[in-house]
């Protein structure tokens, strides 16, 4: 994990696994009423994986603060899908409010999906944030660049899968690796469907 600090803002960032990367901002604002409010606008995306047969995706980005059984008023939230492109650009601003007094069990959990018209979307990628690594109250956001994992090798994924009696943690945990197997199978045939068809000319 790389760390900066620039003039003025605090900036955090991650280098890329090979799967792409996350450009955010992110702010907790702490409220009167036991409440807060964690603030991300989503700048965009770079470095994706090509899902499409053009050579491009069609991603769009789904926010959620997890477990759910903790936070069960933030919604799930989603970003446009922005067609054709491993660079996409949102600047689109989500809100969540959270108990102020569940911040030390939250993780923001963030989820590239390459979406198609016909099937089921395409999992792309992922990014988490503990809600205790950001600062409370700042008076600017914190940019950070979140690179995208997968499952067998997020250190969150293990805490999470660790938590033996939080059944909805242990579900989650499932969910994510069973789509990115079923991502992996996919990738695997279609990089076989494209070494078969080679003319033996090019071989």
């Amino acid at each position: 994990v790389v760390s900066t600090q620039s003039t003025g803002s605090e900036e955090r960032g991650e280098r890329s696994t090979g799967a792409g990367v996350i450009d955010l901002k992110l702010s907790l604002k702490e409220r009167r009423d036991g409440k807060a409010i964690l603030f991300v606008k989503l700048l965009g995306a770079r470095e994706l994986i090509a899902l499409d047969t053009n050579g491009k995706s069609d991603p769009f980005i789904q926010l959620q603060v997890v477990p759910h059984h903790l936070f069960p008023d933030c919604e799930v939230k989603q970003s446009t899908v922005k067609k054709g492109t491993l660079e996409p650009i949102y600047n689109e601003m989500f809100e969540f409010i959270i108990p102020q007094d569940q911040i030390c069990s939250g993780v923001l959990v963030l989820t590239v999906f390459d979406y198609d018209f016909i099937s089921a979307n395409d999992f792309e990628g992922e990014a988490m944030v503990r809600l205790t690594d950001l600062p409370r109250n700042s008076e600017q956001h914190v940019k950070w660049t979140m690179a995208l994992h997968r499952p067998a090798q997020d250190s969150i994924y293990k805490i999470l899968e660790g938590r033996i009696n939080d059944r909805i943690a242990t579900k989650f945990v499932e969910v994510r690796r069973k789509a990115m197997e079923a991502e992996d199978f996919m990738l695997e045939q279609s990089e076989r469907g494209s070494s078969g068809s080679k003319h033996p000319s090019e071989s």
